[in-house]
């Protein structure tokens, strides 16, 4: 789906065109705000809240890479709500629910990536994103998120191995 032209149907009044956007981006609103915030009650109302951002900014974007776009107005959604709660600071990463419990080197390893690899890791792995759609999402070059994602995937295994799993 072309959602620069979902975009333009919907500044020029078409309230379907919305829906359809919703529908094309809700599972990358969900991952970016999951990825900070891993309660699904919370996830909900963020994912809601980020919405209401786009309805009301929508008519100043400017037709560039609107996955970009609507990512970031995600991923500052949750880290507005971090930063409102006081919660835990931005290096928490609860991906989760059960993994400390079940998974707790996974968890410990996962906790020690980069920001921008622990993204690109779990983007690529819990999301099933191809390296094209990723590096659209963040705005990067395939190259740098193959990078990212080959960064991570060796950290990850060679923490593993030393705790011999």
């Amino acid at each position: 789906m072309d959602l620069e032209k979902e975009v333009e149907k919907y500044k020029l009044g078409n309230s379907q065109a919305f829906d359809r956007i919703y529908n094309e981006t809700k599972a990358l609103v969900r991952f970016a705000i999951y990825s900070k915030i891993p309660n699904r009650f919370i996830i909900e109302d963020l994912i809601q809240d980020t919405y209401v951002k786009v309805n009301q900014m929508i008519f100043e974007y400017q037709a560039k890479n609107f996955r970009s776009w609507i990512y970031t107005i995600a991923k500052n959604t949750a880290l507005d709500y971090l930063k409102k709660k006081k919660e835990a600071s931005m290096k928490s990463l609860d991906i989760l629910p059960d993994m400390k419990s079940s998974h707790p080197y996974l968890y410990y390893a996962i906790r020690h990536l980069e920001e921008i690899e622990r993204e690109v890791f779990l983007m690529k792995v819990l999301c099933g994103h191809t390296t094209k759609k990723i590096s659209e999402i963040l705005n990067l070059k395939p190259s740098l998120v193959n990078q990212y994602y080959y960064l991570a995937k060796n950290k990850l295994k060679e923490c593993l191995e030393e705790e011999e799993l």
